[in-house]
């Protein structure tokens, strides 16, 4: 992984890598140079300075972009390469710059070993004249507080207006002072200082030839000494290899630029290969598309899934596969996931159907915003199967799936818009459980990510939430993804016994008007068929309460039960609450209800069935369109 991000970063552009400089919040104070009559090198009285908060101020005013510069060749590599240890409170790292936080208390002792260490990074006489004119004005607390005294920010008078109280420093916000010279001054010292520091520590170091290697402090957590449980015992030697002072310095380079946020989530990093032109065609209009994308605002960049189809579609051109690459998440300061992907599979392939896109099919009847059935829109590629498949059964309150790695606020699964309010425990369940799955499936084509275990899992897992909180539309379109792509997940439809569900659907349908609406006897014939049939029944009887409750609670009643003898007995009780209500001489039903019923109650299964692996025919037929309102099939001949 290490030598994949270094060469990422060694071939990317100058301009790229300075897109999304930012300075840090607080107070930026710019010390100028003067000569004094003397001929002597000093610091000038008049000084300028700037306020930076984001989303307050443009980051690309010219001040502002100066500091920004400035500050990435000053500062320290992380707290424990502080110059001022064991204080860690001077977060700078150059003789030219002094940065502390708000609030912090320097001591007289603590600015001395700053400076100290600092001037040792000075190379040349003109430098070293510049740092100590710098050093004369800040190398006390009370000339530090006197500069100080000049800045409203820091001391704003007890009279000033409300806009000037909002400017005022806040605890936490820095304060930098620079020394106005050119970049290039502040890049060497800052060389010097990374050399050393860029390693997690030097205990390790090797030279070789002339060049440095040595540990990666790139997400390591070195020493060993004061982490002994994170040492292998057995092992033959103290670390498991060594990087060069290049790669670190990339590799920090790599860690500033993720920082940012200006590339792509997750990130698509293409190997160089020279001996290829046509496959590194590829990498190089990836990085021409990360440049382009990033100059923009955020907002306005293109999705991962938007580039890919782009790369996808200039390696179709040329008659390749897209593939090659590795495919790093970084969230947060973290690497969350980074693995290799060979081939992407961009198109979606229905092998039962033989065609190159998939279906739902409305089996359920969801109606869509003007009340007519819903039409799904063929899926062809897989961040189409991300949205309209996998969104609906774990995606959030605000229908996303798009956290693949961190905590997941149970807030997301918490819908308040409605009354009483949606607590979505077991979607969040699920989520928990499989978005890994789903993020490997869509992104990394880990085809065997989810397969008919996980798919059923997953979608069925869902529904007693939606059955607690009569969200009828949400179960009814996992219903409808369940039935009609369990196949493209479940090859061998090992799910529903090697049944293709969109046509056993049909054949159901057909199969309980039938029953009902034929004087004779027309026998079940497999289970499957039974509770369907049921669950149609059970709409129907619950239909028939006075109640004002319309909850789907009596159906757990029904649903609870794995014995056969004991569900029919549940339907039978609730038959006989609405007995009157079927048999009364205005119900035009009654004969279907009849007819119905005495298949229900004459089937007898040749072996033991287990009522809970029937539950997705029992909601099928409860929220399929009633038997009621079908009308009476007739013979085509």
């Amino acid at each position: 992984m290490l030598k994949e991000l270094s060469t990422f970063t060694q071939n990317l552009d100058a301009d790229l890598k300075e897109i999304g400089v930012e300075p840090r919040e607080g107070l930026h104070i710019v010390l100028s140079l003067e000569e004094s009559p003397e001929g002597e090198i000093r610091i000038a009285d008049q000084f300028e300075y700037t306020l930076y908060r984001k989303k307050k101020t443009d980051p690309n005013e010219k001040l502002l972009k100066q500091c920004a510069a400035w500050a990435r060749a000053a500062w320290m590599v992380d707290t424990n390469k502080c110059l001022d240890l064991p204080g860690k409170k001077i977060h700078s790292a150059s003789p030219f710059c002094l940065a502390y936080k708000f609030g912090s208390l320097l001591t007289d002792s603590q600015l001395e070993v700053y400076f100290n260490k600092a001037g040792k990074f000075l190379q040349d006489e003109n430098g070293s004249q510049q740092a100590q004119a710098f050093r004369q004005t800040l190398n006390s607390w009370d000339k530090i507080q006197l500069l100080l005294s000049q800045v409203s920010e820091v001391n704003p008078p007890e009279d000033s207006d409300k806009e000037l109280k909002s400017r005022a420093l806040k605890e936490g916000e820095y304060i930098i002072f620079y020394l106005d010279t050119p970049l290039e001054v502040y890049l060497k010292p800052n060389a010097l200082y990374l050399q050393d520091r860029l390693f997690n520590t030097s205990e390790y170091n090797a030279v070789v030839g002339e060049e440095i290697f040595g540990t990666s402090a790139f997400f390591n957590g070195f020493p060993l000494a004061k982490k002994p449980f994170y040492a292998h015992k057995t092992a033959t030697f103290d670390i498991a290899g060594r990087i060069s002072a290049g790669d670190a310095l990339r590799l920090h380079e790599f860690s500033d630029l993720m920082s940012r946020n200006i590339f792509p989530r997750p990130l698509p990093i293409f190997i160089y290969n020279d001996e290829l032109p046509d496959l590194d065609r590829i990498r190089k209009l990836s990085i021409s598309i990360f440049k382009e994308e990033a100059l923009k605002d955020s907002s306005k960049r293109k999705s991962h899934a938007e580039i890919i189809r782009e790369l996808y579609e200039a390696a179709e051109k040329k008659q390749q596969e897209l593939g090659n690459y590795y495919l790093l998440y970084y969230q947060q300061g973290q690497i969350k996931d980074f693995d290799f992907v060979s081939r992407f599979e961009y198109h979606l392939w229905d092998n039962y159907n033989k065609r190159d896109w998939l279906q739902i099919k409305n089996i359920m009847g969801v109606a869509s915003t003007n009340k007519q059935p819903k039409i799904y829109p063929d899926l062809r590629d897989v961040f189409q199967l991300l949205h309209a498949v996998f969104t609906p059964i774990i995606g959030n309150k605000y229908l996303k799936v798009d956290n693949f790695f961190g905590d997941i606020d149970a807030k997301d699964y918490i819908i308040n818009t409605a009354k009483p309010e949606q607590h979505l425990v077991m979607t969040k369940s699920a989520a928990s459980t499989y978005r890994k799955a789903v993020y490997d499936y869509v992104y990394k084509s880990k085809r065997d990510a989810i397969n008919h275990h996980s798919f059923w899992n997953m979608v069925v897992s869902t529904f007693s939430d939606d059955l607690k909180y009569e969200r009828d539309y949400q179960l009814k379109e996992k219903l409808n993804i369940l039935f009609s792509l369990n196949h493209f997940f479940d090859p061998e439809n090992r799910n529903f016994n090697g049944l293709y569900m969109p046509d056993k659907l049909e054949q159901l349908i057909t199969k309980t008007m039938q029953i009902a609406d034929s004087p004779k006897r027309v026998p079940l014939e497999d289970e499957y068929e039974f509770a369907f049939i049921a669950g149609q029944m059970i709409d129907y009887l619950l239909s028939l309460s006075k109640t004002s409750d319309t909850s789907h609670a009596v159906l757990e009643g029904f649903l609870q039960k794995t014995d056969i003898d004991l569900f029919k007995q549940e339907i039978i009780r609730v038959f006989e609450r609405y007995k009157h209500e079927v048999e009364r001489p205005a119900n035009l039903f009654k004969n279907r209800v009849s007819n119905l019923m005495r298949e229900i109650m004459g089937y007898f299964p040749e072996k033991r069935i287990d009522l809970k692996k029937l539950q997705v025919f029992i909601l099928a037929g409860y929220f399929s369109p009633s038997f009621i309102y079908t009308k009476k099939q007739t013979d085509s001949n």
